[in-house]
């Protein structure tokens, strides 16, 4: 991820915290810009278009949790990292629960912080909308076409929610990429909850089950242990 150019918003009332984040940031190019309470940075965040948000909770005049809330509720898309010294898991529950993208704990080491910040905008870089090509894998017989939600396998239609179809074609239009159940669930549902990454696991035992129903012999969804899932059409059929 490079990070020349990207235009971060940090709203912070700490001076020392903003000049360490600077220090960090003036190898690649980035456009900082400070606000020091909470009703300018909310101003600046409406007002402005930033690749993110590093935002404090403990902050004058409105405090980060209100800024969360309220940047979320009026659509802005922007992700947002949380810094702040609150250490309790109910408070990272609680930031991610309103919209937050990601939760770091004051102190910070600037390699961690550099490290959350590429994560978050490699997230939201990422492709957003299913293509209308038609993918077609012969040997497996299996083809999607996203124009009509239409799956089949050796010709015959396969009934996928519209879920399921969304989540299968953006795994097979970036075939043999690993994405986390949190992308996921970012990219299909737009959910920002960690808490609901079991719906991603529910939805990918169901689309496998209808493929081998429908006879498909060699299921392309594969499960990356630890990390997530991908697409994967080297056709490798099954041996009985």
């Amino acid at each position: 991820m490079n990070l020349h150019g990207k235009k971060i918003l940090v709203i912070e009332d700490d001076q020392h915290i903003f000049a360490l984040i600077k220090m960090m940031l003036k190898n690649y190019s980035v456009n900082l810009v400070l606000k020091p309470d909470g009703e300018s940075g909310l101003e600046a965040a409406l007002s402005q278009n930033y690749d993110l948000i590093l935002l404090d909770i403990m902050l004058p005049k409105k405090d980060g949790w209100e800024i969360c809330s309220e940047l979320k509720n009026s659509g802005i898309k922007t992700p947002i990292i949380i810094l702040t010294a609150k250490v309790e898991e109910a408070d990272k529950v609680l930031g991610l629960e309103i919209g937050a993208d990601d939760y770091v704990t004051k102190p910070f080491s600037p390699r961690l912080l550099i490290a959350r910040i590429k994560a978050v905008l490699r997230r939201f870089e990422g492709p957003q909308e299913l293509s209308n090509e038609k993918l077609i894998y012969k040997e497996m017989g299996l083809e999607l076409d996203p124009n009509n939600y239409n799956i089949e396998v050796q010709g015959n239609k396969v009934n996928l929610t519209p879920k399921e179809f969304e989540l299968l074609a953006f795994l097979a239009q970036n075939e043999e990429q690993v994405f986390k159940r949190e992308h996921l669930l970012k990219n299909i549902w737009g959910f920002d909850s960690y808490a609901e990454t079991r719906t991603v696991d529910e939805h990918i035992k169901r689309i496998r089950q209808k493929l081998n129903q429908a006879g498909l012999d060699f299921i392309p969804l594969q499960t990356v242990w630890g990390v997530g899932y991908k697409f994967s059409s080297k056709y490798q059929a099954n041996k009985t």
